[in-house]
């Protein structure tokens, strides 16, 4: 093992993963717990100590079968978004609410009508909705009782990397989801904290990823094995998966197919009038984990769309894909909807079947359901729908970049063997990457920045590739 291994948590969505690699970037074992969401009418919501559980137990389970010897650095990457509120001790005073939550739409009109829609994106790289934290704390401090005794807001990897010993730090594209970020100055916005009122203090200073917030000291029960780790963020999860990924230059991108499907590119800072016309296409601009650029970022919840619908409809892969034809392969092509499945096939007269679904909360809806109507159809329209609306967010995303030489691919549904073969025909230079686990790989190989035994993000071990699905 060298000088120890590095081991990385991504706080995700649907899990918690921890991964375990060696200093050449290779994975040695990993662990996974599910995220303990409590589920709302809205979304969802969960106790940040709840998180952090889910964060030591997926680690406990790597840690457990991964070789012997010291660990040298412990990374933390995963959504953001979600806020964990701490009081004056340190506990938390409020749930931390997922990104997708649906609530805060009043709070979200009156960010636009009063600070001004224009203004916002122009300084923070982002639509006025619903999923950026501003609006879910301003939702929080009107309802939840207590939530006033706030002093300090972490987005969930910086606090569970301060609950491992790190000192109190933001992340700069972890800042850059909040929507209280100045994306082009790389800090705390003092006209967005002096228009939402906050607390003098509340949001830490922003740091780079890889920096060193301090050392486990005092680790958890079934964790001494982290004692004296150096502490690092990589992150939010995407960027640092694109890292772990092997995609650092303007000209790659990754496509991250899990739970919310996103197109991550690395681009030269823009100004604020880019900033606007960047959003308006429908993606979102931030920092970068990698000093210097900005992170252009177009995600929706594809893959919270697409489970319920196999977990309704069954997950045979190879029965969908008979029913699903070539359509949406070529560029710029959309699906046939009305009078055929999304693969082309003919449905019985009358039978006019469609696939809709809510873009901001992944609640989706068939309609049209008849006679001859197969689960294979359904399902098959369900992912010419999601397809149709992806490759239109790639096209946005490489022509605010310029051309693309090579999409890298992962995350669990790109393992789905129909949506791989249509992306590889799809994209540029596509390949898979052969890593269980690219965010916490990403926030594992930070960690060694922090501990001082990686120079950068430029000298990242480039993980290996695998060949796609045959047929």
């Amino acid at each position: 093992m060298g000088e120890g291994c590095l081991v990385g948590i991504d706080v995700g969505s649907t899990r918690v993963k921890a991964l375990v690699v060696d200093l050449a970037g290779r994975e040695l074992a990993v662990g996974r717990a599910e995220t303990p969401w409590r589920f709302t009418p809205s979304g969802a919501e969960a106790a940040p100590e709840d998180l952090y559980a889910a964060a030591l137990a997926a680690t406990v389970t790597a840690l457990a079968t991964a070789p012997a010897g010291p660990v040298a650095g412990v990374g933390v990457t995963g959504m953001a978004e979600a806020l964990a509120l701490l009081g004056a001790k340190g506990e938390a005073v409020a749930p931390a609410i997922a990104w997708y939550d649906a609530r805060g739409a009043q709070e979200q009109a009156e960010l636009e009508g009063q600070f001004g829609a224009a203004l916002f994106t122009g300084l923070t790289g982002l639509p006025a909705s619903t999923t950026a934290s501003i609006v879910k704390l301003h939702w929080i401090l009107r309802h939840v009782p207590g939530a006033a005794a706030a002093r300090c807001a972490l987005s969930i990897p910086e606090y569970v990397a301060h609950r491992l010993g790190g000192m109190r730090a933001a992340e700069w594209s972890l800042a850059s989801r909040t929507g209280l970020f100045d994306v082009g100055r790389a800090n705390w916005s003092t006209e967005l904290l002096e228009w939402a009122a906050l607390p003098e203090g509340l949001f830490p200073e922003a740091l780079s990823a890889g920096s060193l917030l301090g050392r486990v000291v005092d680790p958890p029960a079934g964790l001494e094995r982290l004692t004296g780790a150096a502490i690092a963020l990589g992150g939010h999860d995407h960027i640092c998966a694109a890292l772990g990924a092997g995609v650092v230059t303007p000209r790659e991108m990754l496509n991250s197919c899990g739970t919310a499907e996103a197109y991550v590119r690395s681009v030269v800072p823009l100004g604020p009038a880019d900033l606007v016309a960047a959003v308006a296409t429908g993606v979102g601009v931030g920092r970068h984990v990698v000093p210097g650029y900005q992170a252009i970022l177009a995600g929706r919840p594809y893959g919270l769309v697409l489970g319920p619908v196999y977990d309704l409809l069954g997950w045979d892969d190879e029965a969908e894909a008979g029913a699903s034809g070539p359509v949406g392969d070529a560029p710029g092509a959309d699906p046939a909807i009305a009078g055929t499945t999304g693969g082309g096939t003919r449905r019985p007269p009358g039978i006019t079947l469609a696939f809709d679904f809510d873009e901001a909360t992944g609640h989706s809806s068939f309609s049209g359901i008849g006679p001859g109507v197969s689960a294979a159809q359904a399902k098959a329209l369900a992912v010419e729908e999601m397809l149709r609306r992806s490759f239109r967010q790639y096209a946005a995303v490489e022509r605010l970049g310029g051309p693309v030489d090579r999409v890298v691919m992962t995350g669990g549904w790109i393992r789905t063997a129909h949506l791989q073969r249509r992306k590889m025909a799809r994209f540029p230079g596509a390949c898979l990457v052969a890593v269980r686990e690219p965010g916490a790989r990403g926030a594992a190989l930070f960690a060694g920045c922090a501990a001082g035994l990686l120079p950068g993000p430029d000298a990242f071990p480039a993980p290996p590739l695998e060949p796609p699905e045959s047929g």
